[in-house]
């Protein structure tokens, strides 16, 4: 069976069971949460790349991922998440696979979230270092007014893919939502942007910034995404960061997602 094969396969898997606060672990916004005592979220997405701080997991190509998340009385959650990866190199996965969970809960118009993910990694080179490491977070956003909101977010770790580096990722995010058809109340549209930073210990890799924009539709459980992203690495820094010259600087990505519950469901 192929490698890719196996990613679909993960991150279909995952869609089955039913998005995850954290690539999960890089997502800058807070999710929807339901007000039901008990729900699952689930979803799947092709994108044209993944892009993981700024760098492609996926020497630029397309990716496949899904997600299930399980919510509990609009406090509690837990998840896993899983996209196909392309790095190459000595350990050449197959797969990301991330497992989170934490507390998250909406006081009026303010979202706060603190959580746990672990990030592995599928069919590794056998006899080569693994990549898998965790990191706490933490998420804040407030909602303005009904259709914009804005917030950041925080990661910490101290195992960065295994070489006892730590690491720190913190990000502002925005997003203006709005109606493009007032025929279509169903069809959504929105505007969206972030900037953030990234630094690692002991020389691990520069420390750096990278920042993206972008605008979206939707309908109903649907979301079409169009972004830009970029970074100020140099490509003798991103060899640094994944060991490919080419998985950095500007690129414009397309999405399709389809998430949803079912609480949603019914």
């Amino acid at each position: 069976m192929s490698k890719l094969s196996l990613a679909v396969g993960a991150a279909l898997l995952s869609a089955s069971l039913g998005v995850s606060a954290a690539s999960a672990a890089d997502m800058p916004e807070v999710i929807d949460v339901t007000t039901a005592p008990l729900d699952v979220a689930f979803g799947v997405k092709g994108t044209s790349d993944y892009l993981v701080r700024g760098i492609s997991q996926t020497k630029g190509d397309p990716a496949v991922q899904g997600y299930v998340e399980v919510q509990a009385f609009d406090w509690v959650y837990a998840g896993v998440w899983a996209s196909s990866v392309n790095f190459g190199g000595a350990q050449d996965p197959s797969a990301e696979v991330d497992i989170y969970g934490g507390v998250r809960h909406t006081f009026d118009k303010l979202t706060l979230d603190a959580g746990y993910v672990w990030v592995d990694f599928l069919s590794e080179v056998k006899g080569s270092r693994t990549l898998a490491y965790g990191k706490v977070y933490g998420i804040a956003s407030y909602a303005l007014t009904e259709n914009f909101s804005f917030g950041g977010n925080i990661y910490y770790g101290t195992d960065y893919i295994n070489l006892g580096a730590e690491i720190t990722h913190a990000t502002g995010f925005a997003k203006y939502k709005f109606a493009p058809l007032d025929t279509m109340p169903e069809l959504g549209a929105y505007l969206s942007g972030s900037f953030s930073r990234m630094w690692t210990s002991k020389n691990f890799a520069p420390d750096y910034n990278y920042w993206d924009a972008g605008v979206g539709l939707t309908y109903k459980a649907m979301t079409l995404d169009f972004r830009y992203s970029d970074s100020n690495l140099k490509k003798s820094e991103c060899f640094t960061h994944i060991g490919s010259r080419g998985s950095c600087g500007d690129r414009y990505l397309v999405s399709l997602s389809f998430d949803t519950s079912l609480n949603k469901l019914k």
